[in-house]
């Protein structure tokens, strides 16, 4: 159990926090042929599509109302109308998630009863796009926040959708996977695997995998090109079991379960404890044996924590990342014997507790760096934006969270499940491999001839047999 500790600075000086409609918007680019609307100023999806650019490398639709200073007093509603009018007629989308910002918040605007009338009055057919309100004003939480409000947003609309746009499914059954916001491409990717080798189908919801996963398109698209589709939202109410991965998918559990779908809830999937129980979860839902492959998966996990042992055994630790993501690191972390001495989230949830280190700071990127230097760290795990932090302790960085843009393949690599734990502490091995090999370099070559010992010259003198 981890001590939650608040920074106690009214402002924060280097921020670590990302804002809430990014979250909110992040999830909704997990479905398919979906547009994602913030209802505020041009700029709030501007800084929002320039990040997950540069993190995902990949094309991102975004759109916004472009609320002005005269409008957020006069009243926005006409200008969220206009842009769901454009979206449908220019794009024809299947999903529009409408999120709103803090200047839309603020202005005492009524926008769930304009979202319900818009429904009521022109997307309420099922050949119209299904339009999802999510409410992530930028003054409260962060990007945790902002995702799981969407995702319970959209677990509440499949779960509305009406009969005729519930399918009919045949085959194995259906078993949602309910995604937090610290899953990867490459973690759904290797989850998805592990559902289906019991036998049932894999439904994400969001599925990143699908969309921002880095494929190449066959052809430019103004909605996201991949995903969770529309129907399968709408069969969700249908499924017999499903389970949520990671803290920010908890509210999204919740109403799903209120829907009658028993939900298992999980925390994080990182580490051997946590899978074991996700794996013995699938075992008894669905009454198959659990497959060959990931039992030889599990194998080498356990193996690769006792061979990365010799390396992390006691090696110090720093850790910047959302909340469920960090209590995820500290678990793997542990068990291949390394101490972190600094863990410091963005926001406050109550996941943070059950941690796997002594105290974690709700904080910024300064107390990053003072917890850092305080405990010697040799490592520093986080996004780009930590990478100055691990110059200025002398620590080697690894890359993980949102965003990362000084390296490739980001969103692809993740730490849940066996596979990915796996990956994660041979990466984190290395990082303190390379840091060792930087402290001792090799001796530089001499300039001039290299003398030959004598008794290298007495044998070449001595007769050969």
């Amino acid at each position: 159990m981890a001590t939650v500790t608040l920074s106690g600075r009214r402002g924060a000086t280097d921020p670590l926090k990302l804002s809430r409609p990014l979250g909110a918007a992040l999830a909704f680019l997990g479905l398919e042929r979906c547009m994602p609307l913030l209802h505020g100023p041009q700029g709030c999806a501007a800084f929002a599509k320039a990040l997950l650019t540069k993190h995902f490398r990949e094309p991102v639709p975004l759109q916004t109302t472009a609320v002005t200073e005269l409008t957020a007093v006069l009243g926005a509603a006409g200008h969220l109308v206009t842009a769901l009018d454009t979206i449908r007629s220019a794009s024809a989308p299947d999903v529009i998630g409408v999120i709103t910002t803090g200047v839309s918040e603020t202005s005492g605007e009524d926008v769930e009863a304009t979202v319900r009338e818009y429904r009521l009055g022109r997307a309420s057919g099922p050949q119209d796009p299904l339009v999802v309100l999510v409410r992530a004003p930028d003054f409260i939480g962060g990007l945790s926040d902002g995702w799981s409000a969407a995702l319970a947003s959209i677990v509440a609309a499949g779960l509305e959708a009406p009969p005729e746009e519930q399918p009919v499914r045949s085959g194995p059954l259906a078993f949602p996977l309910l995604a937090g916001v610290s899953l990867a491409a490459g973690d759904l990717d290797e989850l998805e695997a592990m559902i289906a080798g019991f036998g049932v189908t894999p439904v994400l919801v969001p599925d990143l995998s699908r969309s921002l996963d880095g494929h190449l398109a066959p052809a430019w698209s103004p909605l996201t090109t991949g995903g969770t589709g529309r129907a399968a939202l709408a069969a969700l109410a249908a499924a017999p079991a499903a389970a949520s991965a990671g803290a920010s998918a908890a509210a999204a559990a919740e109403t799903l379960a209120r829907g009658g779908v028993p939900v298992a809830r999980f925390d994080h999937l990182a580490g051997l404890e946590a899978v074991d129980a996700f794996v013995d979860r699938l075992r008894t839902t669905t009454s198959e044996p659990v497959p060959d492959r990931v039992r030889r998966d599990r194998a080498r996990l356990a193996d690769g924590l006792l061979d990365t042992h010799f390396v992390l055994g006691g090696a110090r630790v720093a850790v910047a990342a959302e909340p469920e993501l960090l209590t995820g690191v500290t678990h793997l972390l542990a068990s291949a014997g390394a101490r972190v001495v600094a863990a410091v989230s963005p926001t406050d949830e109550p996941v943070l507790t059950t941690a796997a280190c002594e105290e974690v700071v709700v904080g910024d990127l300064s107390d990053l760096r003072a917890r850092a230097a305080e405990g010697g760290a040799e490592v520093v795990i986080g996004s780009s934006h930590t990478v100055a932090t691990a110059r200025a302790v002398g620590a080697g960085h690894l890359p993980l969270g949102l965003p990362v843009d000084h390296r490739f393949g980001a969103a692809l690599n993740g730490v849940a499940g066996y596979r990915g734990g796996l990956a994660f502490v041979f990466r984190a091995a290395d990082v303190l491999l390379a840091r060792q090999d930087d402290a001792h370099p090799a001796p530089a070559a001499p300039s001039g001839p290299v003398p030959v010992p004598a008794h290298v010259t007495d044998t070449l003198r001595s007769p050969q047999c």
